[in-house]
C-alpha cells in the first residue's frame, strides 16, 4: 500500500519539525514555498499541514503562517502505518530492553489467541520500548514470539536494540516478510504492566496484536504490544478505489 502524496509531506516535515530544521516557535515555509519545494498542489500542502495541526505540531494564523509548536506529536508517539517498511522505521526510533525472556510449548488457548500452532516449541522475548528523547516514560510493553529454531535471534536482539527481531529473522534466516496482519483492541493496564511503563494500574490502553507471515501465508513471528493511551495514537487511512471501466 502506498501512502498517498499529502502523508508522505507530512512525515518529512514531521521528521524535519523533530530533528530541528523547523525549530518550535519558528515558521513553516509558506504553502506557495512548500508547493515549490515537494512539486504539488496547495491542496496537497494544506492536506498535510492539517495532518500535523490534527496531532498538535503547529498551529495557524491568518497573516502570520504556520508556526511549530510542538517537536513531537501531542499525545506521546503518534504513526501512520502503511508498510512493514513503517513499522522498521517506527521501530529504529525506539530503544528495545528486554525484561525477560521464556521458552514454552503453546497449548490451545495461546494458539487460538496469537495463532501459533499448538504442541509447537517457541520462545518470547518481553521487552519495553522508549522513545530516545523520553526514557522515563515507556511508550509500550511487547512480547513476541517465534519458533524455537530462530532462537539465536535472542542474542541479535540485544546487540540491535533498534531493529524489529521479525527484521531480525528476514535477515539472518533468509525468510521474506510478506504481510502483517494487525489487531487492535483496548484494554485495562494490569498492575504487572503499569509498572513496568510507569502508568496508573487499570488505566486504559491500546493491545496490538500483529503476525508477520511468509509469501506462503506461514506464521513467521507473533507480536502484542500494550501501550498506555496517552502515549501512542496509530493513524491509518482508508482511501477509495477507482471504479473500473
Amino acid at each position: 500500500m502506498s501512502e498517498t502524496r499529502y502523508a508522505v509531506i507530512a512525515k518529512d516535515l514531521m521528521e524535519g519539525i523533530a530533528s530541528g530544521r523547523y525549530p518550535v516557535g519558528s515558521l513553516l515555509p509558506t504553502e506557495f514555498e512548500l508547493c515549490e519545494l515537494y512539486e504539488v498542489s496547495r491542496h496537497t500542502v494544506r492536506a498535510a499541514i492539517s495532518q500535523l495541526q490534527t496531532q498538535g505540531m503547529v498551529s495557524r494564523r491568518k497573516k502570520v503562517g504556520t508556526r511549530v509548536e510542538a517537536a513531537a506529536p501531542r499525545g506521546g508517539y503518534s504513526q501512520s502505518l502503511a508498510t512493514v517498511a513503517d513499522l522498521a522505521h517506527l521501530a529504529e526510533t525506539q530503544v528495545r530492553s528486554i525484561q525477560q525472556v521464556s521458552h514454552f510449548v503453546a497449548d490451545i488457548a495461546q494458539a487460538r489467541r496469537l495463532g501459533l500452532e499448538p504442541g509447537e516449541h517457541y520462545f518470547c522475548v518481553s521487552s519495553i520500548r522508549v522513545d530516545r528523547e523520553n526514557a522515563l516514560a515507556p511508550l509500550c510493553w511487547t512480547d513476541v514470539y517465534a519458533l524455537k529454531q530462530y532462537s539465536s535471534v535472542i542474542e541479535l536482539a540485544e546487540q540491535h536494540p533498534g531493529q524489529l527481531i521479525a527484521a531480525l529473522i528476514e535477515q539472518h534466516f533468509g525468510r521474506h516478510i510478506d504481510v502483517v496482519d494487525q489487531q487492535v483492541r483496548a484494554v485495562l493496564l494490569s498492575a504487572e504492566i503499569a509498572k513496568a511503563l510507569n502508568a496508573e494500574v487499570g488505566s486504559p490502553g491500546l493491545n496490538i496484536l500483529r503476525q508477520y507471515r511468509d509469501d506462503e501465508g506461514k506464521l513467521m513471528v507473533a507480536s502484542e504490544t500494550i501501550h498506555p493511551d496517552d502515549r501512542f495514537t496509530l493513524v491509518t487511512q482508508l482511501k477509495r478505489e477507482k471504479a473500473q471501466g
